[in-house]
């Protein structure tokens, strides 16, 4: 396994070579892309709009299916992490997850689209349980071992920083290729569909298996195997990780927040058509994909500890724009809407690219602390606690925006501009929260022993 760290670095002289990036950021792209096909999907197909198709099981129902499978996949996540954390293969403790868990995964996410019933039944809710339980176990099972991956994978910062900014492109491009889930239903149908991503995402979920490689100095040594409640409860004397996790319930929610009332802004602060929608995603995903290499360089210059916290800082002044936004300006609605999504966008692109540099930082600082190798339960932790805060700020929104919809008040939907203030504020308190951040400029011992090691061979 040295021979192969030597390799990779003579290749590219001296620093690790860019397809490992790619091929890593291709398991982003793939899983990305069904999320997107589901999230935008799933409630069309299952509660069709009278005259667009017919409900396949009762609506009230259909909610609590949603809740309680969400709730079970971030229950899950933790003892998946763990699990991958302790175990000992000879191809590693995570490819073996990731290899076993993306053929079901995709064979699931067909399955989702073909009800037994053609009409309202509660079967087909039953269907819909089991099947969107067993998705959600193999996405887990799937997805926690691959971020906890990127630790062992890139062992400098600058690397970790470049592998983020490649996975957040893909992530978009995911965003954008699950675009053609509408055409493809037109022409075969939801399972159909189906079909067809699952069969040109596959090569995506197993081509990275050419290139990436595990390191077996990265076991946890066999001496002392916490239990796993004393092994959740050693990360929260990580002080970088408590702070990184105040910091993120804060981005968490604000984002969740801005994604859930796009179309709001579009139709009824810019008074737009619902299709219009189609052109702030586009701006929006534009804006980041060109603020992402900015970012990059940036980090590597100044440091990712201060473009995170200029990217909170500058999210917590743009945010809180869209209350500009008015006929009382010199150009339209529509450009107004879209300046501001692709200002907020820019804004936010360090705080959506730079977590998983954060994220490896924080978990080999555990591994000091501690002598144990814990990634999977820090990213199981992380994605417990996003499902968490996304599903409580999905459901405070509705009430936010109870404050006022009417296109007749003077300055528009008070409930809707509403959001971009609170988004603004939270943005603050995380950055204020961030300022603590304990790990500042610190360089990775393990990356430095491991560069020394292949400077011998």
């Amino acid at each position: 396994m040295t021979a192969r760290v030597e390799e990779t670095h003579e290749e590219n002289g001296g620093r690790p070579p860019l397809k490992i990036d790619i091929f890593y950021g291709l398991l982003t792209l793939g899983s990305s892309t069904i999320w997107s096909v589901l999230t935008g999907w799933l409630l069309y197909f299952y509660q069709a709009p009278e005259g667009e198709g017919v409900l396949l099981v009762p609506p009230a129902l259909y909610s609590g299916v949603l809740l309680v499978t969400r709730v079970l996949n971030a229950v899950a996540a933790p003892p998946i992490g763990y699990w991958s954390d302790r175990t000992r293969t000879r191809w590693g403790r995570r490819l073996p997850f990731i290899f076993l868990s993306g053929l079901p995964l995709l064979i699931l996410f067909v399955l989702i689209w073909t009800p037994p019933l053609p009409e309202e039944s509660i079967w087909n809710l039953v269907y819909l349980t089991v099947v969107l339980l067993l998705y959600n176990l193999a996405y887990t099972l799937n997805q926690i071992p691959y971020t906890a991956l990127l630790p062992e994978i890139a062992l400098t910062d600058h690397h970790r920083v470049r592998i983020s900014a490649w996975t957040s492109g893909f992530l978009l491009l995911g965003v954008i290729a699950s675009a053609g889930a509408g055409p493809l239903i037109e022409r075969l149908g939801y399972a159909g569909m189906g079909l067809v991503y699952a069969l040109f995402m596959l090569p995506l979920f197993y081509l990275p298996f050419l290139v990436l490689r595990e390191r077996p100095a990265r076991y946890t040594a066999p001496v002392e195997r916490p239990s796993f409640l004393r092994d959740l409860g050693s990360l929260f004397r990580n002080r970088a990780f408590v702070v990184m996790t105040v910091t993120g319930i804060f981005y968490w929610s604000a984002s969740t927040f801005i994604q859930g009332v796009i179309p709001f802004i579009a139709t009824e602060v810019c008074l737009l058509s619902p299709g219009d929608t189609f052109y702030f995603y586009v701006a929006g995903v534009v804006a980041s994909l060109i603020c992402y290499p900015l970012v990059m360089r940036l980090s590597n210059r100044v440091g990712k500890w201060r473009v995170f916290a200029a990217s909170l800082l500058a999210s917590a002044v743009v945010l809180p724009g869209l209350f500009i936004i008015g006929e009382g300006l010199p150009i339209g609605l529509r450009a107004q809407g879209i300046i501001w999504i692709s200002l907020q966008a820019m804004a936010l692109s360090g705080v959506t690219m730079l977590p998983p540099a954060f994220g490896a930082e924080i978990a080999d600082y555990g591994t000091e602390l501690t002598g144990q190798h814990r990634e999977g339960t820090y990213y199981a932790t992380w994605g417990l606690l996003d499902q968490l805060i996304n599903g409580a700020a999905v459901s405070l929104l509705p009430l936010i925006l109870l404050l006022g919809r009417s296109r007749l008040d003077p300055r528009g939907p008070l409930g809707v501009r509403m959001v971009g203030a609170i988004g603004g504020a939270m943005m603050l308190i995380g950055f204020f929260v961030f300022l603590n951040y304990p790990l500042r400029g610190r360089r990775e011992p393990e990356a430095e022993a491991d560069e020394a090691q292949v400077e011998t061979l």
